[in-house]
This record gives C-alpha cells, structure tokens and sequence, in this order.
C-alpha cells in the first residue's frame, strides 16, 4: 500500500542541505539470506555473503542496506548462539537498516516494504510475542536551531496522544524498549527552563538515563557535546553520536494490508509541524500546565485534550508527497 508522505515543515539543515532520514524496520516471516535477495531484485545492488545472520546488499537505488538478525544478540559471544538465533527467527526480527534517504528515497523504501510484504514479512500483530517496531532518524536542522528544541518540547507534549494514535501493540507496551518520558522532564521542558541544547542535556540527565523511549535523544545529545556528554550520562560511553532524533515508538505492521512507512511517517511529520506552529505549541504549553496529572488515567485524559485541540485548531495535514 502506497500511501502520503508528509513533508517535513523545514525540508533543509541550517546550511541549506536537504534533511535526511536513516529507517530501521524491524520484522519477521523472512530470513535475512531471503530479504537480501528481495532487496536486490526490487533496488537493484548485490547482496554480500552472509555472516553470522548479516548481510549488505550494496549498491541499490539508495546506497547500501544492512539486512541482520537481532544486534543486540548477533554481536554477543555466547556459546551456540548461532543454533538458537536460528531457532528463535519466529520471535527474534530480521532487520533492515538504511543509510541516511532523501524524502523521496524515504518513499521509495515504502514500496520496497510493500514487496516484502507480499513476499511473507510478517510485523508486530502477527502473533503474540513480536513487538516489532520501525525506527526513524530525522536529521536535525542544527543543534541549536528553534525548531530542534521546539520539536523535543512539542513530542513531550504529543507523546500520549502518539501512543493512543498508533495503537501500540500490546507486546511493544509491556516491553521496556519505548517506556513514557518522565512527567517531570516533560513539565521542565514545558516550562522553558532552557534556551540551548546543552541546557536542555543537563536537564535531561536528571530524568532519563536510558535509550528505551519513544523518542530517543542521546545520539543527537552525544553529537552536540561528547565531553559533556559522557559526563552526564556515562552509561552511554559507547553510543555512536549523530546529528539526528531517534524515534522509536512506531509498531511496525508490515503484513497489514492497510499499513506503510507513511503511517510512523506521518506520526512523526504531525511532531514537526506542532513544532513549527508557534500558537499551537504554546496553546498545548498552557494546556499542560493547567491539566491534572495525578489521578487515575490523567495519561489517557491529556491525550484526549490533544485531539480535541487538533479539532479545534482544524490543524491539516501537512502538504504531501507521493
């Protein structure tokens, strides 16, 4: 299924140099050995020999792509760990991991999933145990940039109401790799206690200190100052630093007819734009100030006062690509 993809509100970095965007798709009903095969066909490139469940078909229509069981497995010397990756590929996802695309390569990559869909990928729905998810890597504007720091304000302020839009499954919830940003980070942010990046990293270090949320900002923190980065959150020494967000909350539902890369897509354009809609942002600011957090389902409440501010606002869509 092909379907819209948003643009972005600021297409460009600071030094007028199109944004792009790394994908990581997670799933399973393939071996990584059938997928390099299907990459190669579909984008053309050629596919290297295997190795101990990776590969890279290299050369395709946009650049190489690593195809890999489960790294955080793959890479770990345990005894006969080959024979139970093997075993375990119902549950444990192949992934596939692109170099950073342009907005149309982005696209592109779309109709790629939809091949391997009809091919037998299956996503997080597929049974009981997956929990597959696709991960994003939008490329700042610049570090410093208004609209990077409005963009990690505005997905604080939306995360519940991104959560209740895509429907997570309900492995993906119980598992600790997309946990909630913290409330108390969050009133910080909205409160405007910081006007840099650096700022805004000492006062993330008080709140977060792993990786496993819905929007993971320690690669975009480590790029910015690695000095001061490893200080603060030293059980991160070993992450690689880039110059992007890192969203990792979308499910990633391949085998569903229904569903593209343009719905986790989408989900993330809608941040930016909140971001980018100065009245907005501040209308969603004073709402979350005022909004109880404390009692019983006070979560499910902000997200629903999202959407009727969306209502309200009539916020559209923004403009989409084909």
């Amino acid at each position: 299924m092909t379907d819209s993809f948003a643009s972005l509100p600021h297409r460009t970095t600071r030094d007028g140099v199109e944004r792009k965007t790394g994908v990581e798709v997670e799933f399973s009903g393939l071996g990584e050995i059938r997928v390099g095969a299907i990459v190669a066909d579909f984008l053309g490139g050629t596919a290297t020999e295997p190795h101990f469940h990776e590969l890279t078909v290299e050369d395709t229509e946009l650049g190489d792509i690593r195809v890999e069981l489960d790294i955080s497995l793959r890479k770990k010397d345990i005894p006969l760990l080959e024979q139970g990756l093997s075993m375990a590929k119902a549950v444990v996802p192949v992934e596939i991991i692109t170099e950073p695309l342009t907005h149309e390569e982005v696209i592109r990559l779309g109709s790629l999933l939809d091949e391997l869909r009809l091919n037998g990928a299956k996503g997080s729905r597929a049974g009981v145990f997956l929990g597959f998810g696709v991960h994003l890597n939008p490329e700042v504007v610049a570090a410093d940039d208004p609209h990077t720091l409005n963009t990690i304000v505005a997905f604080g302020l939306l995360e519940p109401w991104l959560r209740r839009a895509e429907d997570l499954d309900m492995t993906r919830r119980l598992m600790p790799f997309i946990e909630t940003w913290p409330h108390g980070f969050v009133t910080q942010l909205v409160n405007g206690q910081f006007s840099t990046l650096t700022d805004l990293m000492t006062i993330a270090s008080r709140h977060i200190s792993s990786r496993n949320h819905g929007l993971d900002l320690m690669p975009l923190f480590a790029h910015h100052d690695r000095a001061l980065f490893d200080r603060i959150f030293p059980a991160q020494s070993k992450l690689s630093a880039r110059p992007t967000f890192h969203f990792r909350l979308p499910d990633c539902r391949i085998d569903e007819e229904e569903w593209s890369l343009a719905r986790p897509w989408n989900l993330w354009a809608r941040v930016e734009r909140v971001a980018d809609d100065a009245h907005m942002l501040e209308t969603l600011r004073r709402a979350w100030l005022e909004h109880n957090h404390y009692l019983p389902g006070a979560e499910g409440r902000w997200a629903e006062r999202v959407a009727k501010l969306f209502q309200s606002k009539d916020i559209s869509e923004p403009e989409a690509v084909q």
